[in-house]
């Protein structure tokens, strides 16, 4: 996932819904605590996985689904038994020459899926006895990472998500530029911050995998793209694929039109400059023959890819974000189980191309869906989300039916609640201002359920819990599992979901950036100031319809003038920032606004200066014995909201002399 726009800007994580309709069926009364079942559902019937059943089952719902999602195109390759068993294409490539989409011919780009081609270049090293998943990657560059714990980051931490480095935006994909920057710059002009200690928190991260791939880059002795192409497309025989970026000039005909919708018009070709975590471009076919020789105990018909037990070390689960959890992280691979099988892949997203990848390890099984468009309301999730399940159900559904879960009493010293935020989010630069944004609530409901704002159903609604185990949740009428972590004192400390995999967890706010008081005191401080720059020009006009003169002279009239000019500064500053974050996110991502944001912090600097005039008036004026109590606590209060956006600015990093975010 090179950008998933509900965990970059959780304030979108309301957006992960449906375009695609679905009949919700009503939720069953929940069984009272310790109730038992009295009666067994029949185990589902699995249908045979034959070419003829898997187009039956994707014709009836992906035309439908694509049109009303508004996506132009779409690929979907389904492999068995070292063979590629069903692979077609829907919709068009080329949206003006109506070309349909052709499985072995068109290129898609399949975003973060890349990361497993890094992650297999890695292990690969580790092969060859060039890199210790276990040693400081410090070793193997050439500038270092800071010392920000005493505990060093290494390739396991890297391939787990678990590095502990902030989300990073800026630079990350770009278009209209004929070449990437060059990795080793990109990465060493700026670091992210270092969030969390080295192996405690997941937090997915382009800016580590970028350096997995440099590493690799460096210690082979071999430039990435070009690595990635002898040591595993030839192997695997991907003649429709490349790292490259531009596309070589025999694949740059073959490529798909990316759209962000199938009504508007076809975007330049995306450059990804963190390459290693994103920039493979490749065909519906090429995917498949990539899965054949994963499930194949890494053998291509070119060559061996990867040993068989380093294979079982990458699918072998690593880490858990909470104990108890189902879905673990790998080794660069995450789990996607479903109905008791074993499932490992990874989903992938540029900002036009959205896919996943998912392999039943045990069954030889492989499953890759691909989209050219995002679609109106980030539908492209939705529907890939939905053809997995199709797919899992139809094909490799529960082997028993599963009994209603039983709800055993559990004692919570005091009820669930709080204010939560994703660990994958910005720290220490503007962008952290979406955090403000991006906070969801645990609540506990009237009939004993919780409910968490942040993970919502296809429609958008926010699904409801109940506690079957302690921290077990299950979503009332599904399977789906909910687990949180308790304090000594009760409280909710994380949460994660089955339904994600497992490369992020939810965390408790911290006070200073809670929206439960910031946003109630950004917006009476927005309240005042926008009154003090109306009145200006209002009270002006009045004075001068009844030729009033005004009541201020001298220094004071200066003063009043600074303060009504640093308000209008702070309005436009925290209006501007607020735009560019909900609406201008792939501005942001490709540089395009830096002289918008350079205004932007130049507004605020002269609103946060506006407390200088105030507290010289305010002081004033409470040292004036003839001075009105209104005129005083107006002066008060604009001392209030300066210092509010004095605190604001400071706490979301809205000032600083780099535009590194």
């Amino acid at each position: 996932m090179i950008l998933p726009k509900s965990l970059i800007i959780p304030l979108l994580a309301a957006t992960w819904l449906s375009a695609v309709p679905a009949v919700m069926a009503q939720d069953p009364a929940p069984a009272a605590p310790g109730a038992t079942a009295t009666a067994q559902t029949a185990a589902p019937i699995a249908h045979p996985l034959t070419r003829d059943d898997v187009e039956l089952m994707v014709d009836g719902f992906l035309p439908y689904a694509l049109k009303r999602g508004d996506i132009a195109g779409a690929v979907v390759t389904v492999v068995k038994d070292g063979q590629i068993l069903f692979a077609k294409g829907y919709g068009v490539a080329d949206r003006e020459t109506n070309e349909p989409v052709d499985p072995d011919k068109h290129l898609f780009r399949p975003g973060s899926i890349s990361k497993l081609f890094t992650w297999i270049a890695v292990m690969q090293q580790v092969e060859a006895g060039r890199i210790d998943l276990d040693a400081d990657i410090n070793q193997y560059l050439d500038f270092k990472i800071p010392n920000s714990w005493p505990e060093p980051i290494t390739m396991r931490h890297v391939m787990t998500h678990t590095a502990g480095f902030a989300e990073t935006v800026r630079d990350l994909i770009v278009r209209g530029q004929d070449h990437p920057l060059e990795l080793e710059k990109l990465l060493s002009r700026w670091v992210p911050e270092r969030s969390y200690k080295p192996g405690t928190v997941p937090a997915y991260s382009n800016y580590a995998t970028a350096l997995a791939g440099l590493i690799v880059q460096r210690v082979s002795g071999e430039k990435f793209e070009d690595y990635i192409d002898k040591h595993i497309l030839a192997p695997a025989n991907m003649k429709h694929s490349s790292m490259a970026q531009p596309l070589p000039a025999h694949l740059a005909p073959l490529m798909s039109k990316g759209y962000a919708s199938s009504r508007e018009p076809a975007q330049d070709f995306e450059i990804v400059n963190h390459a290693p975590a994103g920039s493979l471009t490749a065909s519906g076919a090429d995917m498949g023959r990539f899965m054949i020789a994963l499930l194949n105990q890494g053998e291509g018909p070119g060559g061996r890819i990867l040993k068989p037990e380093s294979l079982a070390q990458m699918w072998k689960p690593q880490y858990r974000p909470l104990p108890g959890q189902e879905l673990a992280m790998g080794l660069g691979f995450y789990e996607q189980n479903r109905n008791g099988y074993r499932i490992m892949g990874h989903g992938g997203d540029t900002t036009l191309f959205h896919s996943d990848l998912a392999m039943w390890l045990d069954e030889g099984v492989g499953l890759y869906i691909s989209f050219n468009s995002t679609g109106d309301d980030m539908s492209r999730g939705p529907i890939r989300n939905e053809l997995h399940r199709m797919f899992a159900d139809r094909y490799f559904p529960a082997k028993a039916a599963p009994e209603p879960a039983k709800a055993e009493p559990v004692t919570r010293k005091v009820p669930v609640g709080g204010t939560f935020y994703m660990s994958r989010r910005a720290e220490g630069t503007l962008v952290s201002m979406i955090n403000l944004f991006g906070q969801g609530d645990l609540i506990t409901n009237e009939d004993g359920t919780a409910t968490f704002t942040l993970f919502r159903d296809y429609v958008g609604i926010p699904k409801r819990w109940r506690e079957v185990a302690p921290d077990r949740w299950q979503e009332v009428g599904t399977d789906s599992l909910m687990h949180t972590k308790t304090d000594e004192n009760g409280r909710v400390t994380g949460i994660t979901t089955d339904d994600y995999p497992a490369i992020f967890i939810a965390q408790p706010v911290p006070t200073g950036i809670n929206k439960g008081w910031n946003l109630p005191a950004l917006g009476i401080a927005m309240a005042i100031a926008l009154f003090a720059v109306i009145w200006w020009p209002v009270a002006a006009l009045v004075r001068r319809r009844y030729g009033w003169p005004h009541p201020l002279t001298g220094q004071h009239l200066l003063a009043d003038r600074l303060v009504r000019g640093s308000a209008l500064m702070m309005v436009g500053c925290l209006t501007g920032f607020a735009l560019v974050m909900t609406l201008a996110i792939d501005p942001l991502m490709f540089g395009e606004i830096d002289l918008v944001l350079r205004l932007l912090q130049l507004a605020g600097l002269l609103g946060v200066l506006g407390l200088l005039p105030a507290g010289w008036r305010a002081w004033k004026l409470w040292t004036d014995p003839a001075a009105g109590w209104w005129a005083r606590i107006r002066a008060s209060l604009m001392i209030l909201v300066f210092a509010y956006f004095l605190y604001f600015v400071e706490q979301f990093h809205l000032i600083s002399f780099a535009l590194d975010y």
